[in-house]
């Protein structure tokens, strides 16, 4: 046999073998069995958990979240009344309820458990924690001005239990105000305007706190500035949603900067309303007034009495620069990583061969939930060729590796527990309360289910009111 013949010969014996290894691994009975991690239990981490179980039925997936309760984004970024957008849990449910997947809640990754250990127990760790934090608003700011971030304030008004936002004296929430201004005209910043221009039973159907949101928001706001940019055209925004706050009943609606040249479904939907800034016009005391600002740059938030001064650049209007005094800014301009000292943030040392990152940690914060399922596609098909080529070797314990050093973790059942209790104590209108309370959440996840326990809630600072409406609802 020649040299050629021999390399040819051999070329094709090795295609036959790799041909036989992914045969042999699509078959079921014969298919790999790879022990995964998965951080993050948001739309992201529980497509990919979806399509590893589908792929390979005999694996074992944990799907590991640092709060109690599983879903992420969606249960406390999606705004309170898109509870159809909300409903995407209702097949992450059924994930959960297979054999080979396990929900392993209350377990933060970074400090109850160290990621290089829990790279060294699983065969394939998969990173779907998400963009915390809001991105800040890099110009001047002066000290004590009254600045907050879409994803804290939408967070929550979702009841997420550790909320940032500013209180009084008395422990109650300090309210944003009769003039308030937003900074971004993408869809989260659409979320603010909408949640603060609708009345209570507006919210009909929602999970909103309602304790929280009467603090925050004891009455409509009269005017909300909302400050983009880009002109028309490159706004971020759905149309849909557009539709949806223009469809309000209790707002006007002003669009600034919109060119007649601009056109498309947005520039259809808001020529009706082009108007321009006069934004010291007193509105109506029954409606919210909603001016849209396009191609406008913040320049600097200063303090202008007891309110806030929001300074600008504009190419349009009568003056380069608009000053547009409120009582709060809410900015909504995406997101970012934690805070370097949070130990839960994957970092660059969060890496390996056998670690791979998903969704907006990494993309960035671009994109709603029909891309982050293909995002989890694209991944998911990375992690198999891996596997099916032998990139990535297989064989590692998993989460018996772990259990024993975790403390206090919670399951599906129990999170089941904690959900039909919120459904249980929801208010006429609201389709359940959610709990706020961490302590209270794990009570009752663990608690015998007739137990009394379970439904008396700890007390924290400024909560007092809710919890006590919360128990005296639930003994009833």
């Amino acid at each position: 046999m020649t040299d050629e013949t021999r390399s040819g010969a051999e070329q094709s014996l090795a295609g036959a073998e790799l041909s036989t290894l992914r045969e042999t691994f699509n078959d079921d009975s014969r298919a790999p069995q790879p022990t995964i991690a998965v951080v993050g239990s948001g739309p992201s981490g529980c497509y990919v958990a979806t399509f590893l179980a589908k792929k390979w039925p005999q694996s074992e997936i944990t799907v590991f979240e640092s709060m109690p309760t599983p879903y992420g984004l969606v249960r406390y970024g999606i705004a309170a009344d898109h509870q159809g957008t909300k409903n995407v849990t209702r097949q992450f449910d059924k994930l959960f309820t297979r054999d080979g997947v396990r929900f392993a809640g209350n377990v933060c990754v970074g400090t109850d458990i160290a990621f290089a250990e829990l790279a060294k127990c699983f065969d394939i760790v998969v990173l779907a924690t998400g963009l915390p934090q809001d991105r800040p608003l890099e110009v001047p700011q002066e000290e004590g001005i009254r600045v907050i971030g879409a994803r804290t304030l939408l967070g929550a008004l979702n009841g997420h239990p550790i909320q940032m936002l500013p209180r009084n004296p008395d422990g109650r929430y300090t309210a944003l105000g009769q003039r308030l201004a937003v900074v971004g005209m993408g869809n989260v910043a659409i979320d603010v305007v909408r949640l603060m221009s609708k009345d209570p039973h507006e919210l009909d159907g929602s999970d909103i706190d309602d304790e929280l949101f009467e603090q925050l928001r004891p009455t409509r706001p009269s005017s909300i500035d909302v400050i983009s940019r880009s002109g028309l055209p490159l706004a971020k925004f759905d149309i849909g949603m557009l539709r949806e706050l223009l469809s309000l009943p209790n707002v006007d609606v002003t669009a600034i900067g919109v060119s007649d040249d601009d056109d498309g479904p947005a520039a259809e939907l808001l020529r009706p309303h082009i108007g321009t800034a006069d934004v010291s016009a007193a509105p109506e005391e029954t409606r919210t007034h909603v001016r849209l600002h396009f191609q406008v740059t913040p320049e600097s938030i200063t303090r202008s009495g007891d309110r806030t001064l929001l300074r600008a650049s504009t190419p349009h209007g009568t003056s380069s620069v608009t000053e547009i005094l409120v009582d709060s800014v809410i900015t909504a301009i995406g997101f970012t990583q934690g805070a370097p000292e949070d130990r839960s943030c994957p970092t660059g040392e969060w890496s390996g061969d056998n670690v791979y990152r998903v969704g907006w940690l990494s993309r960035g914060p671009h994109g709603a939930i029909p891309e982050n399922r293909k995002d989890a596609r694209r991944v998911v098909d990375t992690i198999v060729d891996h596997v099916e080529t032998g990139r990535l070797k297989i064989g590692r314990t998993g989460f018996a590796a772990v259990e024993p050093s975790l403390r206090s973790v919670v399951s599906f059942a129990e999170w089941q527990r904690i959900e039909a209790f919120e459904q249980r104590v929801a208010p006429p209108g609201r389709c359940r309360r959610k709990i706020t309370d961490r302590q209270h959440m794990l009570s009752i996840a663990t608690a015998a289910l007739d137990s009394d326990s379970a439904l008396r809630p700890t007390q924290g600072a400024g909560d007092t009111r809710a919890q006590q409406q919360l128990l005296k609802e639930s003994d009833q």
